[in-house]
């Protein structure tokens, strides 16, 4: 396993090889254009060489600009990401040094330290220790070589050679080098020697210290980009572990938007980072009653959701036919309390409605003070001051009780909307939040928590968010509303079943054939869309409700999907010539729709599409 990872660290590292090879067949053209201008330079003789090698250089130079111009045509070639090119591209180099020096050592030796920075800077250290190894045993050999295709005398720079008779002069041929070299070696002047210590020698220590300077700074390059990409895996690991934690924590959730019985909930979770501690939930706990709950846990992160979970369970155990808010509370305060080695805590809300009489029994624990109340006359509820649950053994809560009128709601909160901070360091703060409530006139929940989020963003200005933001509002409208919901499969061949449904909702509430029509012309509209544009034909669910208001004559319907974001409403409401009614079904879409319905309001909550329409008759 160890050397998996080591090796996945590894190629990372390697993965940057094809950009080197392209900048590496750059250099290599820039040098093919250097020696070609070097060619210019000996054939007009303003470098000059012994006329017995002039021929030889002369050949020698279009030759290495060919070699050193083929990396450029590959280029854009697929050899560019081989693992091998990257050796054939650095010894097509070497090999025109090779040759140059054995040619013109004069004007060829500082190549040298140019191949060994070129291969750090380039590729990896491996790479840099072959090419430096390469690079001293070739320097030796050229040198030697030189001594039979170049000049060499004594320092390898003179323009003739002293002959073993005292006399200056040139040698022609191979032989007669051969010749000189082995007269010269009995006469105690060892030429292969004096190259080794003399010549050799000193150019190895520079080329090694070149070699040392750049490895050292390419091993720094490698071990830091080994740290990067070890840190960056470990952010990947804990980002995917945080998205688990994520969707076990939104999973946990119940759905954002319900409604049973004359009860209207909305619920809705942002949290500050990946997980955070906040958290709501509901349930039945028998035909009449529904529990609903909020809380907020200490800390933030992985240990806060954990701790979150822990207590939803908890409620989702105890909260049972006939136990109080506050016999709940205590129960899961010992359940939390149980094993909470790191102190943590949580304030929790809980209330329990009769859907019947509108009887609304709470206990609080440490929470904010919910928002009650409806249009224009919503205020903060009188709760008792009571501790928090997990840091004590028993938890003192009380039972206190309220009752609901048809059309009031309950909205419960965390702090991270009363102490949104803005760019200044003010917080959002309970008169605003109850201002809010106040100055608008709310047909439905979806508009109510829309309101309250753009109050928010209008108040902190683009600054980030520094806690959970957390609503879930219940909404009672007792016997007066009537309902059907389900869910359906965004498929093309599932739209007459869902147009069925409406149809059959019309029906079984007599509605007039014209308003049928209305609806089964808008619902074909918003299906239609989801189906093609949301989810773009790949299938997935769509939750419809469809609600009746018996006294107030008004048609609401509701559409939630998991596609992406999309508002169908953005379009824009232009007026329509003509009777809207008589239009065909799918004839001039969303702006029908938004000319038959008399509102309408989009929500991305959680990553869902919440639509709300309504009409009266």
């Amino acid at each position: 396993m160890a050397i998996k990872e080591a090796r996945k660290f590894h190629d990372a590292y390697y993965d940057n090889e094809a950009d080197a090879n392209r900048h590496m067949s750059y250099v290599n053209g820039a040098a093919g254009v250097l020696a070609l201008i070097i060619w210019v330079l000996y054939l007009t003789k303003v470098f000059t060489i012994p006329d017995h090698f002039f021929p030889v250089v002369v050949a020698l130079f279009p030759t290495a600009s060919v070699l050193l111009f083929v990396p450029l045509f590959l280029v854009r070639t697929k050899l560019i990401r081989k693992s091998g090119y990257k050796y054939f591209i650095m010894f097509s180099l070497l090999a025109v040094v090779i040759a140059l020096n054995i040619s013109v050592p004069k004007h060829s030796v500082l190549f040298w330290p140019f191949v060994i920075l070129i291969a750090n800077h380039y590729y990896n250290p491996t790479v840099g220790r072959v090419v430096f190894i390469i690079t001293l045993v070739s320097m030796l050999i050229c040198m030697y070589l030189g001594m039979f295709f170049g000049e060499f005398d004594e320092n390898l720079f003179g323009g003739g050679v002293i002959k073993p008779d005292g006399s200056i002069g040139t040698v022609e041929t191979f032989e007669e080098r051969r010749e000189l070299l082995a007269k010269l070696a009995q006469q105690g002047n060892n030429r292969y020697v004096k190259v080794l210590i003399f010549y050799y020698f000193p150019r190895a220590m520079i080329v090694a210290l070149f070699f040392m300077v750049s490895n050292l700074l390419n091993k720094r390059t490698y071990k830091l980009l080994d740290a990067e990409i070890r840190a960056h895996d470990e952010q990947e690991k804990a980002k995917t572990e945080l998205e688990v934690a994520k969707s076990i924590q939104l999973n946990t959730l119940p759905e954002e938007f319900a409604s049973r019985d004359g009860v209207e909930i909305l619920g809705e979770l942002r949290a500050a980072k990946e997980v955070g501690g906040d958290f709501y939930d509901y349930i039945a706990t028998d035909d009449e009653h529904v529990a609903i709950i909020i809380g907020d846990v200490s800390g933030k992160g992985v240990p806060a959701a954990m701790f979150m979970m822990k207590t939803i369970t908890s409620f989702r155990d105890f909260a049972t036919k006939g136990k109080t808010p506050s016999e709940i509370l205590k129960a899961v305060n010992s359940s939390i309390y149980k094993g909470n080695t790191d102190s943590m805590f949580v304030t929790c809300f809980l209330a329990i409605l009769n859907k019947k009489t509108g009887k609304l029994v709470y206990a609080n624990a440490g929470h904010n003070p919910p928002v009650i109340g409806s249009n224009r006359n919503y205020k903060f509820l009188k709760t008792t001051p009571s501790l928090i649950l997990g840091c004590f053994e028993s938890a003192n809560v009380v039972d206190e009780e309220v009752v609901l009128k048809p059309g009031e709601s309950i909205t419960l909160y965390t702090d991270g909307i009363t102490e949104a901070r803005n760019n200044s360091g003010g917080f959002f703060g309970e008169e605003r939040l109850i201002n809010v409530f106040n100055s608008f006139d709310y047909t439905c929940t979806i508009e109510l928590h829309h309101q309250i989020k753009d109050q928010i963003a209008e108040f902190i200005k683009g600054a980030p968010q520094s806690d959970d933001i957390t609503l879930l509002t219940l909404r009672y409208q007792g016997d007066r509303l009537e309902y059907d919901d389900k869910y359906f499969e965004a498929k093309k061949e599932k739209t007459i079943e869902m147009l069925n449904f409406i149809e059959s909702f019309c029906d079984k509430h007599k509605f007039p054939e014209e308003f049928k029509n209305q609806l089964m012309v808008v619902g074909d509209e918003l299906i239609s869309n989801i189906i093609n544009h949301g989810y773009e034909n790949s299938g997935g669910p769509i939750y419809m409700r469809l609600l009746f208001n018996e006294s107030t004559k008004q048609f609401v319907l509701t559409l939630v999907d998991k596609a992406k974001e999309f508002n169908q409403l953005s379009v824009d409401n232009s007026p329509i010539e003509g009777d809207a009614k008589k239009q065909k079904v799918g004839g001039l879409g969303i702006l029908i729709v938004k000319n038959i319905m008399t509102d309408s309001s989009y929500q991305r909550i959680n990553d869902k599409n919440i639509l709300v329409l309504k009409k009266s008759f």
